[in-house]
């Protein structure tokens, strides 16, 4: 009898333990390799996770130091004035330039410098009325434009403003897919199933 129960109980419980360890299902909205002509550097991604919106930058390139300091300059100009916006994207650009500094670091003890292919993918993520952004040291492959995740270990999770993350979104998907601000607000409304 115990052995029927015992039997019983794991059966009940398979799907459970064989599910816990997939990835979160995703559904791929939109996506544009950046940039939008070869050498690609990278692609950016609006996707839906369950009930979250995803705006996923995935960048793979040899001058990792000047993507990110162009991403610094575009949130310097987005985020000139003070206020609680300002300060989120300080935070964010502080952050991303650690985690540049993190798997630049570990290239260089893995001696794959002389490759000098960094990767890092940036997720701005909305669930409600709250988010975060995540930075993540990722494994990738490339197929033609696309990058394939093989792997990403997370380095940060950043609780930002809903403003500030929602505006941001609206900013990457704008310039990534080539929309205006009425187009890139229409989109992310329709992906969000607002």
């Amino acid at each position: 009898m115990k052995k029927t129960l015992l039997f019983l109980t794991l059966c009940l419980l398979l799907p459970t333990l064989v599910f816990a360890g997939e990835a979160e299902p995703e559904q791929l909205i939109r996506r544009a390799p950046v940039p939008a002509e070869p050498p690609y550097q990278g692609e950016v991604r609006l996707l839906r996770r369950d009930s979250r919106l995803v705006v996923q930058t995935i960048l793979h390139s040899k001058v990792m130091n000047h993507v990110i300091a162009a991403i610094r300059k575009k949130e310097s100009r987005n985020w000139p004035a003070e206020g609680e916006e300002s300060v989120d994207s300080r935070r964010y650009t502080e952050e991303l330039v650690q985690s540049y500094q993190v798997i630049r670091q570990r290239a260089k003890e893995r001696q794959q410098l002389s490759e000098r292919h960094l990767q890092l993918i940036i997720e701005f993520v909305l669930e409600g009325k709250r988010g975060y952004v995540a930075l993540y040291a990722p494994t990738l492959t490339q197929e033609g434009d696309r990058f394939v995740v093989q792997k990403k270990e997370l380095l940060k999770k950043l609780p930002l403003s809903y403003g500030y993350l929602r505006k941001n979104m609206q900013f990457i998907v704008q310039e990534n897919f080539r929309l205006d601000a009425g187009q890139a607000s229409e989109l992310l409304q329709q992906a969000a199933g607002d």
